[in-house]
C-alpha cells in the first residue's frame, strides 16, 4: 500500500511566480537593448543597463536548483522517486521544447536566413540538449534564432544528474557537498580565464555556469534544515539591492566585461539571486512591499508563462523586426524612442503567443503530472 505526502515542494509559492516573472522580463529587455540606437549619454547609460538582464538566466538557474532540489529532497523516500522526477519534468518541458525543434526545423529557412539559423551538422545537439557545448567544439560562437536555447540544455543537463546524486548523498552531507563542489566551479573558471582568457565556451557550459544551480540548491536544503533568523530574511532584499548595484558598477569599470563576468560576476549574481529567492520564499504571504510587489498579478502570469516566453521570444523578435525593416523608413527606426516602442510591442505579441501555448498546447501535458505524483510505503 502506497499513500502520498504533500511536502512543501508541492505548496503554491505565488512570489517565486513573481521572481519567474522578473527573470524572464529581465531576460527579453537584453535582448530588446540591441534594438536601442543610444545617441546621448543617458540613453547609453539605460541601454547598457537593459543589456545586463543577461543575468535573468542566472537568476532561472537559482530558480531551478532550488525548486528542483526541493522536489528532489522532499520526494527522497518516494517508492518512484526516479519515475516520478523524470516523468512530471518531461510533462512539463519536452511538448513545448519538440514542439519548437519541429517548427524551426520545418518553417524557419522559409522565413529565416540561413546565417541566422543553426548549422544543419548541429541539428543533433538541440535534440539532445547539447548546444550549450556547441562553443567549445564548433568554433566562435554563433547568434541564431536559435541560439538562447543553451540555457535550456544546461538546465536539461542539470535534470538529468542531479537526481542520481541526491538520492546518493545524505541530505546532512548534500550542504556541505554543494559549497565544496561551488567552490571547485569558482576556483576552476578562474584558473581558466586568468590562463587561458575568457570565451563564450566558459559561459555556457554547464560545469563552469553552475553557480546558481548549486546556490538555488543550497537555499532549498537551508528552508528545511535550518531556521534563519527573521532579522536577516528581512535584510536580504538590501543585501542583494547592494550585491547587484555593486556588479553593475563593477561592470562599468572592468576593462574586460567578459573576463570580470566569469570570475566575479558568476558568483557574485548566484549569491545575490540565492537572497532573492530565499526572502521570497520565506516571506510568501507577507505584507511587506516586496511581497506585494512579487505577487502582482501582471507579473505572476508573467511568470506563468515564463517557459513557453523564454523559447518564443528571440524569433518573434527577429521576424519582427524583419518587418519594422521592410516597412519603416530608416531615419524612423533609427530613433531610440521607436526602438523602445517597437520593443515594447513585440514583447507584448510573444507574451500572447506564450499565453496561447499554455492554455491550448502545454496545459494538455501539465494535467497528466497527477499521474505520477510521488509514492510513499505506508507504516
Amino acid at each position: 500500500m502506497v499513500v502520498r505526502v504533500y511536502a512543501l515542494s508541492t505548496r503554491k509559492l505565488v512570489s517565486l511566480d513573481g521572481v519567474r516573472g522578473l527573470a524572464i522580463l529581465a531576460v527579453m529587455l537584453h535582448h530588446s537593448s540591441w534594438r536601442l540606437n543610444a545617441a546621448t549619454q543617458p540613453e547609453r547609460l539605460f541601454a547598457f543597463l537593459l543589456y545586463q538582464g543577461w543575468a535573468g538566466v542566472d537568476l532561472f538557474f537559482v530558480l531551478s536548483g532550488f525548486l528542483i532540489t526541493g522536489i528532489l529532497l522532499d520526494s527522497r523516500p518516494a517508492a518512484n522517486y526516479f519515475r516520478s522526477f523524470y516523468a512530471r519534468r518531461a510533462l512539463r518541458i519536452f511538448p513545448l521544447y519538440f514542439a519548437f525543434l519541429l517548427a524551426a526545423f520545418g518553417l524557419f529557412p522559409f522565413l529565416i536566413p540561413a546565417d541566422w539559423m543553426p548549422v544543419p551538422g548541429d541539428r543533433w545537439l538541440y535534440l539532445c540538449y547539447l548546444t550549450n557545448w556547441l562553443a567549445l567544439w564548433s568554433g566562435p560562437w554563433r547568434h541564431s534564432v536559435m541560439a538562447h536555447l543553451w540555457s535550456l540544455a544546461v538546465e536539461e543537463q542539470f535534470y538529468f544528474c542531479w537526481p542520481l546524486l541526491v538520492w546518493l548523498v545524505r541530505p546532512a552531507n548534500l550542504l556541505w557537498s554543494l559549497l565544496i563542489g561551488e567552490g571547485a566551479v569558482i576556483a576552476g573558471r578562474c584558473w581558466w580565464v586568468l590562463h587561458h582568457g575568457a570565451s563564450q565556451a566558459v559561459a555556457l557550459a554547464t560545469i563552469t555556469r553552475m553557480d546558481g544551480l548549486l546556490l538555488g540548491a543550497v537555499c532549498a536544503i537551508l528552508v528545511r534544515r535550518y531556521r534563519l533568523p527573521e532579522r536577516l530574511v528581512r535584510r536580504l532584499p538590501a543585501l542583494a539591492s547592494s550585491g547587484l548595484i555593486l556588479y553593475v558598477l563593477m561592470a562599468v569599470l572592468a576593462s574586460n566585461s567578459d573576463r570580470y563576468a566569469e570570475t566575479v560576476g558568476f558568483p557574485l549574481l548566484a549569491v545575490c539571486f540565492a537572497m532573492v529567492v530565499l526572502h521570497a520564499v520565506l516571506m510568501d504571504g507577507g505584507t511587506g512591499p516586496i511581497q506585494k510587489f512579487l505577487r502582482q498579478p501582471w507579473l505572476t502570469r508573467v511568470g506563468r508563462y515564463a517557459y513557453g516566453l523564454y523559447v518564443y521570444h528571440v524569433p518573434l523578435f527577429y521576424l519582427g523586426d524583419r518587418l519594422i525593416a521592410a516597412s519603416v523608413p530608416a531615419a524612423v527606426r533609427s530613433s531610440f524612442w521607436f526602438g523602445s516602442l517597437s520593443s515594447v510591442v513585440l514583447a507584448v505579441i510573444s507574451y500572447q503567443a506564450a499565453k496561447l501555448s499554455y492554455a491550448h498546447f502545454e496545459r494538455y501535458f501539465l494535467n497528466w503530472k497527477d499521474q505520477f505524483e510521488p509514492e510513499y510505503a505506508s507504516r
